[in-house]
């Protein structure tokens, strides 16, 4: 890999064990206004879909719009919840002291929840301020709108860019931008990730700088 590529990573679920916390949290505001579901099954709905696409389909499941404070509460219970239970995923560390490789971050997740919860796994000093959201440009993923915006804040263009990603819609949107995307597949599902466009699939966060 010449040094002139960039490593682009998702946030949630490949830098931070954030995702179980933030769907437990959802999973409960959701009961509470009306639809019951498992954390099994809330996952294979939400994960990696921004925030305005899940009441999308909150309010489509429902019939009517999700009670006007509903974001508010669950950026609140989410926020309590990072903040005493939150780990960076196992092996990352290492992998941003090592890399010899520009870097920078790309979620779907707004700035505010990409900057807390790098603060609060200490990560945040790896990125300074390359860090770019969905918030920032037209569609979110499954769209190629973030990577191509962080490509271009970056420098570099795409076909010289590596997304490290772990959800079907960041996979797609990695690929759609014409870049090479690796799955990373400790919690998500290996084959639906090869199926959205994944080049490579790794399980451990630790190998990732050998397959770079």
């Amino acid at each position: 890999m010449a040094d002139d590529k960039l490593v682009i990573f998702d946030c949630d679920g490949v830098l931070v064990d954030s995702e179980p916390i933030v769907n437990r949290v959802f999973v409960e505001l959701l009961s509470e206004i009306g639809w019951n579901l498992t954390y099994e099954e809330a996952a294979q709905i939400f994960v990696g879909k921004s925030s305005a696409s899940c009441v999308a389909i909150v309010e489509q499941k429902l019939g009517r719009p999700v009670p006007a404070d509903f974001l508010d509460r669950c950026r609140e219970r989410e926020v309590d919840a990072l903040n005493r239970e939150l780990k960076p995923v196992l092996g990352i560390e290492s992998v941003l002291e090592n890399l010899p490789y520009p870097k920078c971050v790309a979620s779907n997740s707004s700035l505010r929840h990409v900057h807390l919860v790098l603060r609060i796994t200490s990560l945040l000093h790896h990125f300074k301020d390359q860090l770019f959201s969905a918030a920032q440009v037209a569609r979110p993923k499954p769209f190629p709108d973030v990577y191509l915006y962080a490509a271009e804040q970056m420098g570099t263009s795409p076909d010289r860019c590596v997304v490290i990603e772990d959800s079907v819609p960041g996979v797609q949107a990695g690929s759609a931008a014409g870049m090479k995307v690796f799955g990373y597949a400790q919690q998500s599902d290996r084959d639906a990730l090869a199926a959205a466009g994944a080049h490579l699939i790794f399980d451990q966060m630790s190998d990732l700088l050998e397959l770079l």
